[in-house]
């Protein structure tokens, strides 16, 4: 059962960050005053999806209301924008993604802000690999045996995308790299438009989210190669790492984070980031995420800024030598 006991009221965590600042607080979280939680995409997807688990709890655990305020477009900087214009009063906070503080920077997308100096980071609270996809027109049940045939065909197999830059593009070229494929990377609008291709065999490789991924596989219009988890995952029972199938270096998570505006009190800092660690450690949250495709974390400030950086620097070093371009 989710617990739905409120772990600190309004007026304690104003106390908290009275003591950390020795004045008074910029703001008190409380039903007039809800916290607002950003969200950087539309509502009814996956990432807004988390949110609405998320936010009530985590509302509870602080005693203030949390109101999820979808700020979707432009990949996700004008619902950054609002955090970073925001005081550093714990009102104001960002349910994030690799997307903005990982892949954006990486990709040379021109942003109004750094995305090291100007947020605070909280709390890690999931994340999500990529399964290696291929077609069933591929004559391959293992990324062994993919490699080899892709190889014997070098430049006549296609992976897909959502786009350029995207996520499913540059997991696509870490796997052509790692592998030295040749392969040629074909760019649609959604991976929707991807799995048609697929069917058809007109392109042979997707790598995308267990989520998605999970009604073509039961379908039987693709097969699942490998998973981009450092390890095995429950998000892909059955299906090895890159690593246990033959490709070491095949590692790639789309991360759920929690982010406050810079400067935030360290005491209130750390207030929210226990509520978010009490939130994520409920069995029956976590189990709800785990049916969304998304793995629940429990890592403190550090460990979602661990994440962020790690991804930043993959990504930066593949588009530099690879040279992707965001506005290709």
């Amino acid at each position: 059962m989710i617990n739905r006991r409120p772990l600190l009221a309004a007026p304690a965590l104003l106390a908290l960050a009275q003591t950390a600042l020795g004045r008074p607080a910029l703001a008190q979280p409380s039903p007039s005053r809800p916290v607002r939680l950003i969200v950087p995409f539309p509502a009814g997807g996956a990432t807004d999806a988390v949110s609405r688990l998320f936010a009530p709890l985590l509302g509870q655990r602080l005693g203030a209301t949390v109101v999820i305020e979808n700020r979707p477009g432009a990949g996700g900087v004008p619902a950054a924008e609002v955090v970073v214009r925001a005081a550093p009063d714990g009102l104001t906070l960002l349910l994030a993604t690799s997307s903005i503080h990982s892949t954006a920077p990486a990709t040379g997308a021109s942003l109004p802000y750094d995305v090291e100096r100007d947020f605070t980071p909280l709390a890690l609270i999931g994340a999500s690999p990529s399964l290696v996809l291929v077609s069933t027109t591929v004559p391959a049940n293992d990324l062994r045996s993919f490699i080899a045939w892709a190889k014997a065909r070098r430049g006549a197999v296609n992976y897909g995308s959502s786009g350029v830059a995207t996520t499913p593009h540059l997991n696509g070229a870490l796997l052509d790299s790692l592998a030295d494929l040749g392969m040629v990377h074909v760019p649609y609008r959604g991976t929707g438009a991807v799995y048609a291709e697929l069917r058809r065999g007109d392109v042979q490789v997707l790598l995308d989210v267990p989520a998605t991924a999970a009604t073509h596989i039961q379908a039987g219009t693709v097969k699942a190669l490998a998973v981009t988890s450092a390890a095995e995952t429950p998000l892909a029972p059955g299906v090895p790492t890159g690593e246990a199938a033959g490709l070491p270096g095949l590692v790639s998570e789309t991360w759920f984070g929690i982010f406050g505006p810079a400067r935030l009190p360290e005491a209130l800092a750390a207030r929210i980031t226990e509520a978010s660690q009490a939130v994520m450690a409920d069995a029956e949250l976590r189990a709800r995420l785990l049916s969304l495709g998304v793995d629940p974390r429990t890592g403190d400030g550090a460990a979602l800024a661990t994440a962020a950086r790690t991804e930043r620097e993959r990504w930066t070093e593949l588009v530099r030598r690879l040279n992707i371009r965001a506005t290709e």
